[in-house]
């Protein structure tokens, strides 16, 4: 069956592009569907989807985006009524991967209609900024990032031979097979670079029991997929055992660009969940001339390039309390698992960052703010002992099973 590719971008700057990346997509196998999201000059190529049509998406005229006070909230009203465009083309069976092209407002408004879709669905975009700090149009979803090298300004030999390969790359996403397993239920965790022992522990006693374990890297984005793909219905339980971006988000580390959802969708949905301190008891720095001056005096390991900078017992309190304000609204069953003796490979004893007291200030304060029915359980062992990852994955066990009664 031939896979169809939507195309999105402005046909009033980059209309030659555009078409020329149609038809190396139709030349590749594949049938394009272009998509335009421009605003202001006159369309340079022809449109499947007209931007008169995307603005009606968005339940106005073109013209009368057009007469918005402001390019931001022009810009807005477009990306409304791309994704309103997408979604519905999505959910007929109209496209199989989606490509935009564009300078910095292109890429802004194609990768918010890529943002909307789900994840799964090959997205790949190509501009002259993909080599920068791209974090902010990615967010949580799988989208590809391919720069264009040379401005997508004009079709020469640098850009038509980018646009050329992008067009294989996404015509090859969209055709992409994924090898049959044996089904197996899936169970969400997070993790970072110091608690990755952890892990690699609860993964091999999944296994044994017939459950597939996907990790998410607890920097942020990490944590806000497993938030998406939760919410999807792709998990039976989570094991959120490495909170780490909590305190980042709290001390002002490089990992605490956490949405709100953050810790919330295992718990509005229903799903078990056992929850952990992993990675709190320090604060991520991404690189030594980075540090603080508030830091100052205080505990550091050098995981890598990165500095951990440990956390006090009055962040953690705070920090408590942020989660179990989270934890509270859950409508499903949680456990909050403590490993006694130290929440990351640098806070064993004698490691840098090891400080029983303010961990304890962390779980006094848990304590104090959880809601009866939610079980705190104290475990003597690290958490990167086999004897934690047992236990969360026995307790996490025990709430699937009742739940399934």
């Amino acid at each position: 069956m031939t896979k169809k590719i939507l195309v999105l971008g402005t046909l009033d700057t980059k209309g030659q592009e555009i078409d020329f990346l149609r038809r190396s997509i139709e030349l590749s196998g594949c049938r394009a569907t272009v998509m335009d999201v421009g605003i202001l000059g006159q369309p340079t190529t022809e449109a499947d989807i007209a931007r008169e049509d995307v603005a009606r998406a968005a339940g106005q005229t073109l013209e009368q985006i057009r007469a918005l006070p402001n390019r931001k909230r022009i810009i807005g009203a477009m990306i409304q009524g791309a994704i309103e465009k997408a979604k519905l083309l999505y959910s007929s069976g109209g496209f199989d991967g989606v490509i935009g092209i564009g300078g910095g407002t292109g890429m802004h408004i194609c990768t918010a209609v890529m943002r909307s879709l789900p994840i799964g669905v090959p997205k790949l975009m190509v501009s002259s900024m993909a080599s920068m700090d791209v974090s902010e149009f990615v967010g949580a979803k799988d989208i590809t990032m391919m720069t264009s090298v040379a401005d997508l300004a004009s079709l020469n030999i640098v850009t038509s031979t980018v646009l050329a390969q992008a067009a294989g790359a996404i015509c090859g996403m969209a055709g992409a097979s994924v090898p049959s397993s044996e089904p197996r239920t899936a169970i969400a965790m997070t993790s970072f670079g110091i608690t990755t022992q952890c892990a690699d522990n609860v993964g091999r006693c999944l296994r044994e029991m017939g459950h597939e374990l996907v990790v998410f890297h607890a920097v942020g984005s990490g944590g806000m997929a497993m938030e998406e793909l939760t919410d999807q219905g792709l998990f039976a339980g989570v094991l959120d055992l490495t909170t780490h971006e909590f305190i980042d988000q709290v001390a002002g580390g490089h990992y605490g660009g956490v949405g709100d959802e953050r810790l919330e969708t295992a718990g509005r949905k229903g799903i078990p969940q056992v929850v952990g301190p992993g990675g709190l008891d320090c604060v991520a720095i991404f690189a030594p001339e980075d540090v603080p001056a508030k830091f100052a005096g205080r505990r550091t390991y050098y995981h890598d390039f990165r500095v951990c900078v440990r956390s006090t017992a009055a962040e953690l309190a705070f920090v408590a309390q942020i989660l179990a304000d989270k934890l509270n609204r859950a409508v499903g069953p949680v456990k909050f698992l403590v490993p006694l003796r130290g929440w990351s490979s640098a806070s064993r004893h004698c490691e840098p960052l090891f400080d029983p007291e303010a961990d304890r200030a962390f779980v006094d304060a848990l304590k104090r703010s959880l809601k009866p029915d939610i079980e705190i359980r104290e475990i003597d062992a690290h958490i990167d002992d086999l004897e934690y990852a047992q236990a969360a994955v026995s307790n996490l066990h025990q709430m699937m099973t009742s739940l399934s009664r």
